[in-house]
């Protein structure tokens, strides 16, 4: 019996199926999409930085817009400008408020009625690190803080630090008691001495709108300073003579060092905000300040008139010395435009 073939012949031209496996990307083209992506984080890296520091600027401004309007509140409501710092009659530095400070006079204007309420004027404030005033002194306002600064801790964890200070003129600042009175400070480049230079905010000051013949527009009331986070670092202490102001004698971000008390200034300073110890106690002291922010380029600068401008880092000196001043003196350039 024949025995019966089953095997069937494949077609000597198979039929070609297509594929169906996915393609993937190549190693280089990965790589070139990692690198667009890069480039593109890169370019809009800056923008997001600029557009962020932009709103912090302009948050310092409303800050120091507040801090003008209070200023001028004050005016109204005592006839003058609040004192730089302050020293009572009975010459006592324990008693009567003594060693307070503009900051802590416009306290009432910067809508802090219960911070002002507890404040007990028979004390000091240089001896408030123990004492009733420890809670005002220790109060830390949103308000007083540029947001570019960055975050620091009360000196020796009672005195709370802000970035605003007031224009105490030319340096250096040596006034502590009655007995300096009445307040005189160097003319530039003379060898004059004038109340003038003492800028508006000084040993008990009592500056009026009418005393700056300048032109409110054309003189400086308040600036910044660069707050360095040390619990060692004096400057920006907003309730004790040597924290809150400020001098004209170098152009804002100058990297002159500052003239502080030796105690308080660390070694190596921060490179940000140098410093030297030029005295050791607070009588006699000397001194002097320089504006400082962490805005690129300059610093903002509250004028008498209530406005504020930013003041570039390479203004002339004559001119930044002519907006310290309420009134002309010595070979002071006349002010037209800064």
């Amino acid at each position: 019996m024949k025995s019966l073939n089953y095997s069937c012949q494949l077609p000597h031209n198979p039929v070609n199926f297509p594929s169906k496996v996915a393609k993937g990307f190549t190693l280089v083209e990965l790589l070139v999409v990692i690198a667009i992506i890069g480039i593109l984080i890169a370019l809009l890296l800056p923008a997001v930085q600029a557009a962020r520091e932009a709103a912090r600027r302009m948050q310092c401004t409303n800050n120091l817009k507040q801090i003008g309007l209070a200023c001028h509140t004050h005016h109204d409501a005592k006839g003058h400008l609040p004192s730089g710092h302050f020293w009572p009659e009975n010459n006592s530095g324990s008693t009567d408020g003594a060693e307070a400070t503009w900051v802590t006079f416009t306290l009432p204007y910067l809508e802090q009625n219960a911070a002002t309420e507890a404040l007990d004027w028979d004390k000091s404030f240089g001896h408030a690190t123990g004492g009733v005033n420890r809670d005002i002194i220790s109060l830390m306002l949103p308000m007083l803080a540029c947001p570019s600064c960055p975050r620091v801790e009360p000196w020796n964890g009672a005195y709370a630090r802000g970035s605003y200070v007031a224009n105490n003129g030319i340096g250096p600042m040596r006034e502590s008691t009655l007995a300096n009175l009445p307040v005189m400070r160097p003319v530039p480049n003379t060898s004059q001495t004038s109340t003038s230079t003492a800028g508006v905010f000084y040993l008990n000051s009592r500056t009026k709108i009418r005393d700056i013949s300048d032109g409110t527009s054309k003189t400086a009331l308040v600036s910044e300073i660069r707050l360095v986070a040390s619990t060692n670092e004096f400057r920006g202490v907003m309730h004790y003579p040597e924290g809150p102001i400020y001098h004209h004698n170098y152009t804002p971000n100058s990297s002159v060092p500052d003239e502080i008390r030796r105690m308080w200034c660390d070694n190596p300073s921060p490179p940000q905000a140098p410093c030297i110890g030029t005295f050791d106690i607070w009588n006699p002291r000397l001194l002097t300040m320089t504006a400082r922010s962490y805005h690129p380029g300059g610093v903002n600068l509250l004028l008498g008139d209530g406005s504020v401008r930013f003041i570039d880092e390479t203004i002339e000196q004559n001119t930044w010395w002519a907006l310290s001043t309420p009134q002309a003196v010595g070979t002071e350039a006349p002010l037209n435009e800064f």
